[in-house]
């Protein structure tokens, strides 16, 4: 059997100022993305028949909407890649869903539609994406598998790979495509509520192997949705493929109702959280140290610019935080222009300019201060320097070339996500780290003493009533709170 290989991903927040070049994806084609799944090694039997014709793959992390000229050239690489090698058996597709690219919407659904309409109906395709993403009616038709995450964090994701092909390989032996049933919750949450590590998530989340196992069916996937893109097709999904009609939507109906009974007690996944002013009444209250403080409205894990400096700005003119003892390191200030400066000046040097803002001066402008660069941050990957850390203070401030979080260390549970370098591993001279996340990932939850989540402004702002929905398909929990939801599954035609 032939499976075609190929991707494009992102996770893009309409309300970022951001816009994602070239230069932040990671494209990999060939035998280098064959490689990159290692299914030959992991799946061994199970893919022994399988001639993979691997295309194109594009991937990034979360950022702002996507430069319409890179995005183009990718998709059309990829639909001329599928075109010269057909046919196919199947096709898998490593994709988010929620890619935005500026002025556009829907672009799943113009990216998988193109590649159905290429393909054939009779062409089996299987994609793996994050719950964090859409899965929405018109997607849903255009596949005839899905597998989304588990858990969140994403510590699933070879397995979700690895679910998506072997769903595809075992439809393919049959010789008959899965009957499909689909369901749209109208709820939309931000993983900062919906982290699995958490109840009701954990339960709700948790109920999805169980309930392949009652109803009897293929597979069942829970889909949350993406809250910080104003678009029609934003919400809460569930998916399930299985041979029986009347299985599948039980199973959807089933997920759908325990997502939304428990729509109200999804809380913040954060023992403590509030305003920024808050967050450092926390920290000079004598909490545990290192406290890790989250300027959730800046998480650039979920797309912001990382260059916003409410917070470093604000900590900067409370009093009572300058003459306390605190030593503070803000991981993670994205502002190339400075790191430039930094490298260019060496070790030792001080920088007398204004940091931060760079892409992002709505909510705060650039921070001033004389800056000493204190060390160099290089890549783990052999990009080189990656940036810098400078001090004014008590206060030092990573200024980084991209958006990479702080991580503290290289984390197993998500290698997507380390792309720091070691220098970071001792956060012992801190008493206070402020990262540019939302939920702490599991290894900085384990070098924290304490931990405050900050509604702060920005591209992922966790207060919604700052941001401005206009496209998003009303009524829909929490922007809505008093309305019945219509969980009435939808049984989709399968494609021949």
């Amino acid at each position: 059997m032939r499976i075609a290989i190929a991707g494009v991903s992102g996770e893009c927040s309409t309300f970022s100022l951001d816009v994602m070049k070239e230069s932040i994806f990671d494209v990999t084609r060939g035998q280098d993305l064959l490689d990159h799944y290692e299914w030959d090694a992991r799946l061994g039997d199970i893919v022994a028949d399988v001639e993979w014709v691997p295309i194109t793959r594009a991937a990034s992390g979360a950022g702002g909407p996507v430069d319409p000229v890179f995005y183009d050239a990718i998709e059309e690489e990829i639909l001329a890649g599928l075109a010269e090698n057909l046919p196919y058996d199947g096709v898998y597709l490593d994709i988010h869903g929620a890619l935005n690219v500026l002025g556009r919407e829907r672009l799943e659904e113009r990216f998988v539609g193109r590649i159905r309409s290429l393909v054939g109906p009779d062409t089996v395709i299987s994609v793996s994406m994050d719950p964090h993403g859409n899965f929405s009616e018109e997607l849903a038709g255009y596949v005839d598998l899905a597998a989304c995450y588990r858990h969140a964090p994403h510590i699933d994701r070879l397995q979700t790979r690895d679910r998506a092909v072997t769903n595809l390989i075992a439809t393919l032996k049959s010789g008959v495509k899965p009957k499909k049933a689909w369901v749209r919750v109208p709820v939309l949450l931000p993983g900062e509520r919906t982290s699995t590590l958490f109840e009701p998530a954990t339960s709700v989340f948790g109920g999805l192997i169980p309930a392949i196992e009652r109803f009897g069916v293929q597979d069942v996937n829970l889909w949350c949705g993406f809250p910080w893109a104003d678009e029609d097709r934003n919400a809460a999904a569930v998916f399930a493929t299985g041979d029986d009609v009347e299985s599948i939507t039980a199973a959807v109906a089933h997920i759908a109702k325990s997502y939304w009974d428990a729509r109200a007690d999804f809380g913040i996944t954060s023992p403590n959280y509030g305003s920024w002013d808050e967050a450092l009444d926390f920290v000079l209250a004598g909490n545990a140290r290192p406290v890790y403080l989250s300027d959730a409205g800046d998480n650039i894990t979920a797309g912001g610019s990382g260059d916003i400096t409410v917070a470093l700005a604000r900590t900067r003119e409370r009093a009572d935080v300058a003459v306390a003892t605190s030593e503070w390191l803000f991981a993670g200030l994205v502002d190339a222009p400075t790191l430039d400066a930094a490298i260019a000046a060496g070790v030792g040097a001080t920088l007398d300019r204004s940091i931060g803002a760079v892409v992002d001066a709505r909510y705060s402008p650039p921070v001033a201060g004389s800056w000493l660069v204190e060390k160099f941050i290089d890549g783990v990957y052999g990009e080189g320097i990656v940036g810098a850390v400078l001090r004014d203070g008590r206060i030092s401030v990573s200024v980084q070339r991209f958006r990479q979080r702080f991580v503290g260390g290289i984390d197993p549970a998500t290698p997507a996500f380390d792309m720091i370098g070691l220098a970071y591993t001792d956060v012992g001279p801190y008493d206070v780290v402020v990262v540019k996340n939302g939920y702490l990932f599991p290894n900085q939850r384990e070098t924290s003493g304490s931990e405050f989540m900050a509604f702060t402004p920005g591209g992922t702002d966790l207060d919604f009533d700052r941001l401005s929905f206009e496209r998003v398909w009303r009524p829909i929990f929490p922007i809505d709170r008093d309305f019945d939801a219509d969980l009435t599954p939808i049984v989709l035609p399968v494609v021949r």
